[in-house]
């Protein structure tokens, strides 16, 4: 049961800790500089016997360089089995640097590297984490055309917990500005093997945005998992951007 709580909770983390919101897919946009992006959202993963909520996530941004964001992670998890048994607690706690090392322009798309480390702050004894960190070397990139957006990633995820594998993850993300206020977007993601008794994952969200402020947009998902661990996913949280200059980063 404990193996089986762990499992969950290591793939709301694992998802999370990439996520570009409200997108599972990251991309290689940085906040303004000395700017913060805030992002909490509540995020709820449900399979057919168990059902994870992150309440909330707290995903802090900022904007260290004009093309160097600073990255800090963690949730509070609360984790229900089939047998009724909870878990609640901290998640583990993911850090990062991204750096943006091309701009976009004529015929080039951005581009940014963004490793990251998962620190295990959260109690593997109970299953709210791994027990041991993990690495991840994200490649990410987009291109703009009009009110068309497109953006996209690829990483190698290096794990050290007993029974798990090295993987790789991808995603592609297609966004359309509908109004000055509204973007909508319609995601693909997936990734080989995490542990060495599971199957490979693809999974597909629809979202958006929606600026309800000049300092704050409201960020909205939902989507499937669709091979692997089949699932539902809901992402639904609040962006805060304070200060720095010059545009902010979505």
């Amino acid at each position: 049961m404990r193996l089986a709580v762990q499992f969950v909770a290591s793939i709301i983390v694992a998802t999370a800790a990439e996520a570009g919101p409200p997108f599972v897919t990251d991309d290689p946009e940085t906040p303004p500089l000395h700017g913060w992006e805030i992002n909490i959202p509540i995020t709820l993963e449900r399979e057919s016997r168990e059902q994870t909520l992150e309440t909330p996530l707290f995903d802090i941004n900022y904007g260290y360089r004009e093309n160097v964001q600073l990255k800090i992670e963690f949730s509070l998890l609360n984790v229900r089995l089939d047998d009724g048994q909870t878990e609640r607690g901290l998640s583990d706690t993911s850090v990062g640097v991204k750096w943006r090392f091309l701009e976009e322009g004529p015929g080039l798309p951005q581009m940014a590297i963004y490793p990251q480390v998962t620190l295990p702050t959260g109690d593997d004894r109970r299953g709210l984490g791994d027990g041991k960190p993990s690495y991840r070397f994200p490649l990410v990139a987009q291109k703009s055309w009009g009110p068309w957006t497109v953006f996209g990633n690829i990483a190698a995820v290096l794990q050290g917990t007993t029974g798990s594998r090295n993987f790789w993850y991808q995603g592609l993300t297609v966004v359309r500005e509908i109004s000055r206020r509204l973007e909508i977007g319609v995601e693909e993601y997936g990734n080989s093997p995490t542990d060495r008794d599971e199957r490979s994952s693809l999974g597909y969200n629809l979202g958006g945005t929606w600026k309800a402020a000049d300092s704050m947009n409201v960020l909205f998902s939902a989507g499937r998992i669709v091979h692997g661990e089949q699932a539902t996913t809901v992402y639904l949280g609040i962006q805060l951007l304070v200060g720095g200059s010059g545009a902010n980063a979505e």
